[in-house]
């Protein structure tokens, strides 16, 4: 730091004028000074004081007034420090201090004031020492200003700075500034995306540590033009050369920057990625080809052969084949095969040949002689099929994900494919998956249609069928209730019981057709939760057959059961209970008086098979064909005229399969019936 200067006294070797004139010239350019220096102190927008060596204050002026609210006479005899917040004073006093004893020239600091109302006022102030040609008391010059504008004006460069850094970080184009040298100075996340390095790394490097030669040096004059005849660059086509071999193409706009003097200081740059653009230039006939076989091909294959015989304009390919993966099955399949040597691969699990590596990878290679050797000495690959002199697979993608690879390979010429054909092939490939994919979609959307077709039809067949079961029960109660109310006083009792006991019944169904409907909505809109526990299945078949006891005893039917007590699945307790009930309560509707149920149960293999097996009227084939079926018609009736809709089987259906089972019947007429569903085993 450097310390105050002593005014020098500067001896006037001129002659002295004595004149009156010139004493009065004199005095009138002091009085012009004076005024000038008044019209300042009084008029400029910062506060400013006069304070001595104790900090008291000796002048001010209006502006200092009015930043603080107070009279002239709230600061007469007062010191600064006084106006100061304590916590601030050390702070002002140190300053003063650094002042006073030359450390500095002049120091600027924050204070905090308070004003004549106790508001807290952020200053920025100056000190300087005044120079009065060596007096030995001396003067301090404060110099302050409201420190919120400055903030405010903080603010704004912050927010213009977070603007420019939110640009950079998000825009798609690439951009970049450069310096006289045109070494990077600033880019994108974008720009340094594309390099493949992270952007802070990219300053002070140039398009030569990326690129390769001929675009690097095409970039460099371009912007040493600019720079020269500030003159920019609009929307320029440049090809750009890597070097590792590869081609992209981009529209560049390049125009100079100027530092805050107006000098260029280095070049400015955006350019997007239009390689896809000129790609699809480049192909345009082989694409339209391409794309015409998705509408004009009738099958896959032909589709196909219309891709090799367009591939086949653009570069040799004696041999290709493409294979698809399907991710469910864990499949890879050769839908399209042609080679000269090598028969057609069958469909198999993948394996670790060439084509499920690239499967795996999911990038595009040119695998040489060389390089398949040294994938097969690191076990990444082994030899499927002849090997051959070049080898380039690209892989189907659709987004992310990998279906298939399309493979062209040369058994004579190593050269036959380089980096353009494999940048070609990668190009279409993403077409020939799009249309792959179409073909795929088309299919299911056939299936799915016609799933939709039935599912409606099935809809609407079931509705019908509940419109039916659903009125006759209420005819029955409210005709046998009309009967009571109209001859109740002419019935005998034995009538009336009738009449009370049939209501009852048609009640009972309805009760047993609402609950049946009521879950199989729950269970056609997905508002059944599946929570699998381990059951014991022989409590479960108990609680039904005490449920549903009294009913068989009316009809004289024995209800008996056989398992093991130790059995246990892995089921939802409440479907389970649904499948198992609705199973012996059909059995008791479909056999005759004194006939008998049996319930058992056995383990095979990793599931538990229940069987729930009567002495009926059974069923013939046809009847068998219709039973887990909305369509097929109405429930028919039982041994002792035993309504129903039929609906429970299908619930029992939909229930077993939730919950990884099965359900299956054996049946012959006037033999009786075996219904027989499995579950896991606990």
């Amino acid at each position: 730091m450097s310390r105050v200067r002593q005014p020098v006294p500067i001896e006037n070797k001129s002659k002295k004028v004595s004149s009156s004139a010139d004493s009065k010239i004199n005095n009138n350019k002091s009085a012009t000074e004076g005024d000038l220096f008044k019209l300042i102190y009084e008029n400029l927008p910062a506060g400013i004081l006069m304070l001595d060596e104790g900090g008291k204050i000796l002048r001010f002026n209006k502006s200092f007034q009015k930043l603080l609210d107070y009279s002239k006479a709230d600061l007469k005899n007062t010191a600064f420090k006084d106006i100061l917040f304590k916590n601030e004073a050390v702070k002002y006093t140190g300053a003063l201090t650094g002042i006073l004893e030359g450390k500095y020239e002049s120091l600027n600091i924050q204070l905090k004031c308070h004003s004549k109302d106790n508001r807290e006022i952020d200053l920025t102030c100056r000190l300087a020492l005044l120079d009065e040609g060596g007096r030995k008391k001396k003067k301090i010059i404060l110099l302050c200003s409201d420190a919120s504008e400055i903030n405010d004006i903080n603010e704004k460069l912050l927010d213009e700075i977070h603007l420019f850094n939110t640009f950079l970080k998000n825009t798609q184009d690439y951009v970049y500034f450069k310096d006289l040298e045109s070494r990077f100075v600033k880019v994108s996340e974008s720009m340094g995306e594309k390099l493949g390095v992270a952007a802070p790394r990219i300053i002070g490097k140039t398009d030569f540590d990326f690129f390769g030669e001929e675009h690097a040096k095409d970039a460099f004059e371009d912007e040493k033009n600019i720079i020269k005849t500030r003159v920019p660059i609009i929307e320029k086509e440049e090809e750009e050369n890597w070097k590792d071999g590869r081609i992209n193409w981009v529209s560049t706009s390049k125009m100079p920057f100027y530092d805050r003097k107006g000098r260029v200081a280095g070049t400015f740059g955006i350019s997007r990625n239009i390689t896809r653009r000129k790609k699809i230039d480049l192909t345009h006939n082989a694409l339209l080809r391409i794309s015409e076989a998705v509408f004009t091909a009738s099958d896959m294959r032909s589709m196909f052969v219309t891709i090799h015989e367009v591939l086949g304009t653009l570069m040799p390919v004696k041999n290709l084949f493409i294979a698809l993966y399907d991710e469910k099955e864990d499949m890879l399949t050769f839908p399209y095969y042609i080679d000269e040597y090598d028969e057609p691969r069958e469909a198999s699990k993948p394996r670790k040949g060439l084509t499920e590596y690239i499967l795996r990878t999911g990038r595009a290679q040119l695998i040489d002689e060389e390089m398949d050797y040294a994938l097969r000495e690191m076990g990444e690959v082994e030899i499927i099929g002849t090997p051959a002199k070049i080898w380039l697979g690209v892989p189907l993608k659709i987004a992310d994900k990998t279906i298939g690879v399309i493979v062209v390979q040369d058994y004579d010429n190593p050269k036959a494919y380089q980096e353009p054909e494999m940048q070609l092939i990668s190009f279409i490939a993403e077409n020939i998956a799009l249309v792959i994919e179409r073909k795929r979609n088309v299919v299911e959307i056939e299936r799915y249609t016609e799933e939709l077709k039935q599912l409606n039809a099935t809809k609407d067949k079931f509705f019908s069928i509940i419109a039916h079961d659903l009125k006759n029960p209420f005819i029955t109660i409210l005709g046998f209730s009309e009967l009571l109310l109209a001859d109740y006083y002419d019935l005998t009792d034995d009538e009336k019981l009738y009449y009370i006991q049939e209501m009852k019944k048609s009640s009972e169904n309805s009760h047993i057709l609402l609950q049946n409907l009521l879950q199989w909505s729950r269970s056609q809109t997905g508002f059944i939760e599946f929570h699998p526990q381990n059951v014991n299945l022989a409590n479960i078949i108990i609680q039904n057959i005490e449920l549903l006891k009294a009913t068989a005893e009316k009809k004289d039917i024995a209800l008996l059961y056989s398992m093991d007590s130790n059995i246990s699945v892995y089921a939802d307790i409440d479907m389970i209970n649904t499948v198992i009930r609705n199973l012996i309560s059909n059995a008791v509707k479909f056999t005759p008086r004194h006939g008998r149920i049996s319930i058992s149960a056995l383990r095979a293999g990793n599931m538990i098979n229940i069987a729930v097996e009567d002495s009926g009227v059974g069923m013939d084939s046809e009847a068998i064909a219709r039973l887990f079926k909305l369509d097929a018609g109405r429930s028919t009736e039982g041994t002792e005229r035993e309504t129903g809709s039929g609906l429970g089987l299908i619930l029992c259906k939909e229930f077993v399969k939730k919950n990884g089972g099965d359900i299956w019947v054996e049946s012959r007429i006037n033999e009786g019936s075996k219904f027989t569903f499995s579950v896991p085993a606990y």
